[in-house]
């Protein structure tokens, strides 16, 4: 018998059974750490892709296709000068190349059922994203072929958008959710009418209209099926498939078209069939400014300018934001520009050896505007010799200089008989104001001022001489007795010349700037021109305009000039200052005597800055009035010649101006004023024992006595007091001679 002990003693394992579980714990143990970890990184994996998808949810870039359809072309349009009707002139290109916008029912059927058949079969079937075509791609794409394909029309939309074109697996999602996104925003027909206005379509073109107008020189509508499916062709590889490089090319990709189209039962097989033999005829459209590698010339430098700055007041943007809309914004501008006028300018300035030689060794630079008496510019030319880029600085436009005598029609004499302090014939003593020595206030004068460019005195002349000769003297007179703060005002306020200065140290609120032009900074051609436009057209100021309206792509006014006349002179005082300025031009003392054009009437007035720095000549014919200033465009240097030479540039442009124009056709006269005959010796009018008479023109209202000075009655003129002003002639009232202590 066996003891307890023994019996209740455990049965003791065998090592190998030890070893087949330890081995086993082990891999149970290793596998459910595999697992663990597969579990944990599969949730940590999860969390991160939802946090990247739902990222790229709420990051869905939905292209706001308003604002994509603003990104076209702007075209400007002139007027033909037979016909009188506008063309196209010169289109403006934004960054995306030359395109311009269609609306979808501009296109053709057949245009959108070749774009679905080649590009999207499904187009109107899914919602943004053909997925068995993402997937198509997708294991292309991990196979090693990279040859795409799986793009819908939206997400291709998207990509020429965005210029988001690499290929990486987050961008790929990134798209299918902006394609999703984008097709619950715009519907099917709005999204093609994107796609077919920005896809590329070579030589620097997008859209399917610009490629129309150059590929066929047709308007998209028209395009027939043929010309349609060339166009689709393009698109696949613009480099390779353009119809004027690689018509073949063309060929072989049209016929592929044909097929889809077929498949796709959206032609027949028939249409197949006769059209698969069919060769397009390209016609190349209309090759302007930055299609030819022309520059744009100076009227279109100046109308972009002008009209940027009008945005900007008109809108209250940046100079940016205007600039960006203007070469994006689909605009139809309506140019003001004669291009007749425009190429005489232009082909005169061209020539550098048009110009005659003044005696310095560097020649001067030029400028030249020109407008009607509407306020329209018709020709503008910024700068003199070959035109070498695009919106280059313009002097005519921008360029701040000295007037000098052009100022004297405009200021001191307009002022002075508005205000019948003067007439045409007043006698006036050219003589010096201040002397030699003399102190006035903290200045002491070296000589006598001012002086003269004849460098002396006359002593007792008329208006009419005082104008043909430019003398310095009288202005500066007339200019005390209205007062420079007066004339100061009309010239900002009426003829809105806005370069001038009220205030500081050194302004131009004094006699020697308003009498004699030198400004603190200048006035520019096309601002002198404007305030010239009352002598010429009966007392009104227009403002200078280079484009009559600016269209929106809708059609919609989004400017138009301000083409209200503003009277600024009476017509009587205007058409006595035009008398005198054409005295300038055929008066025997005249300044302006080579400005002449035969058969026809011209009016003008030369101006010379201090030292010669500046010369110009302002002149008109009862159709034109046109202004040239000749000049350094850096610094201020004298410029020394031996006859006096921008009448002469005036002439050589306007008498070319003028072939066809009406000879017959004079400046408005007003029925107030008439012609008399008077003493140029005493400026009244003739009596029976003048001796020496001339014409003058004189309001009815404000006419001279008859003079009697020439009967020995009275004396010519009064005395000069102490205290300034002193008053007309005191020994005669019909004597009108201006006193200047």
């Amino acid at each position: 018998m066996r003891s307890k002990k023994s019996d209740d003693q455990p049965k003791k394992t065998p090592t190998w059974l030890k070893v087949i579980k330890g081995i086993f714990r082990f891999i149970g143990r290793a596998i459910a750490t595999v697992i663990s970890v597969f579990i944990i990184s599969g949730c940590i994996i999860g969390c991160v892709l939802a946090t990247v998808i739902l990222g790229m949810v709420d990051d869905a870039d939905v292209i706001d296709l308003d604002q994509l359809e603003l990104s076209y072309t702007t075209i400007i349009y002139t007027r033909d000068s037979q016909t009188g009707t506008y063309v196209e002139d010169t289109k403006l290109y934004g960054e995306s190349g030359k395109l311009i916008w269609a609306d979808y029912d501009q296109f053709p059927q057949y245009l959108i059922d070749a774009t679905v058949a080649a590009e999207d079969k499904r187009f109107w079937q899914h919602q943004g994203v053909d997925f068995s075509r993402t997937i198509q791609a997708t294991l292309s794409f991990l196979t090693g072929d990279d040859s795409g394909g799986g793009s819908t029309i939206t997400q291709q939309l998207i990509k020429n958008v965005t210029g988001a074109k690499e290929v990486r697996i987050d961008r790929k999602v990134k798209e299918i959710f902006n394609a999703l996104a984008l097709e619950k925003k715009y519907s099917k027909e709005q999204i093609l009418e994107a796609y077919l206005n920005v896809i590329a379509l070579g030589y620097n073109t997008c859209g399917v209209q610009a490629a129309s107008n150059m590929y066929f020189n047709k308007d998209v509508s028209e395009l027939t099926l043929n010309e349609c499916v060339a166009l689709v062709t393009i698109t696949n590889n613009p480099s390779i498939y353009e119809p004027f490089g690689h018509p073949e090319n063309n060929k072989t990709r049209r016929e592929y078209v044909y097929g889809e189209m077929l498949e796709v039962g959206y032609i027949t097989r028939a249409e197949y069939d006769a059209i698969i033999k069919e060769d397009i005829v390209t016609s190349r459209g209309q090759v302007t400014g930055k299609e030819s590698g022309k520059y744009t010339s100076w009227f279109i430098d100046y109308l972009i300018d002008d009209v940027i700055y009008d945005l900007m007041d008109e809108y209250g943007w940046d100079y940016s934001t205007a600039q960006y809309n203007l070469y994006n914004g689909g605009y139809r501008i309506y140019a003001t520009v004669d291009n007749r006028i425009q190429n005489i300018a232009e082909e005169y300035y061209e020539d550098v050896d048009n110009f005659e030689k003044v005696l310095n060794k560097e020649q001067p630079d030029s400028a030249f505007v020109c407008l009607n008496f509407d306020g329209e510019v018709v020709a503008i030319v910024g700068g003199k010799g070959e035109k070498t880029g695009s919106r280059l600085f313009n002097i005519a436009a921008h360029g701040q200089r000295h007037i000098g005598s052009t100022i004297k029609p405009i200021s001191s004499y307009a002022l002075a008989i508005e205000n019948d302090l003067i007439t045409y014939s007043t006698v006036i003593a050219d003589e010096p104001i201040y002397k030699a020595g003399e102190t006035v206030g903290s200045t002491t004068f070296g000589a006598d001022w001012p002086v003269n460019y004849y460098s002396g005195y006359l002593g007792n002349v008329t208006v009419d001489t005082a104008v043909q000769r430019s003398i310095n003297t009288i202005p500066v007179k007339l200019v005390t007795l209205i007062t420079p703060r007066t004339i100061f005002d009309f010239l900002t306020q009426k003829l809105h010349i806005s370069t001038l200065v009220d205030s500081g140290e050194n302004n131009d609120v004094a006699v020697a700037p308003m009498a004699l032009g030198s400004f603190t900074y200048g006035v520019t051609p096309i601002e002198l021109a404007g305030a010239y436009q009352m002598i010429g057209n009966g007392g009104l100021y227009i403002e200078p305009h280079s484009y009559t309206q600016v269209l929106d792509s809708e059609g919609a006014v989004i400017l138009k000039a301000n083409t209200a006349p503003e009277r600024v002179l009476s017509s009587e005082t205007a058409t006595i200052l035009n008398k005198l300025c054409q005295r300038v031009v055929y008066g025997p003392e005249g300044t302006g005597r080579t400005a002449a054009i035969p058969g026809f009437t011209v009016a003008g007035k030369t101006g010379s800055a201090s030292d010669n720095t500046d010369l110009w000549f302002v002149g008109m014919t009862p159709q034109y009035l046109g202004v040239v200033w000749l000049g350094y465009s850096e610094g201020m240097k004298e410029i020394k010649y031996q006859t006096y030479p921008t009448p002469k540039i005036w002439k050589a442009i306007m008498q070319e101006v003028m072939i066809g124009e009406d000879p017959n056709v004079t400046f408005p006269e007003s029925a107030n004023v008439v012609a008399a005959t008077y003493c140029t010796v005493s400026g009244d009018l003739a009596g029976g024992a003048c001796n020496s008479t001339a014409t003058g023109w004189y309001k009815k209202d404000n006419m001279p006595g008859t003079c009697t000075h020439c009967y020995g009655f009275g004396s010519l003129f009064g005395d000069y007091g102490d205290g300034g002003f002193t008053g007309w002639g005191d020994d005669d009232d019909d004597e009108d001679v201006i006193h200047v202590g």
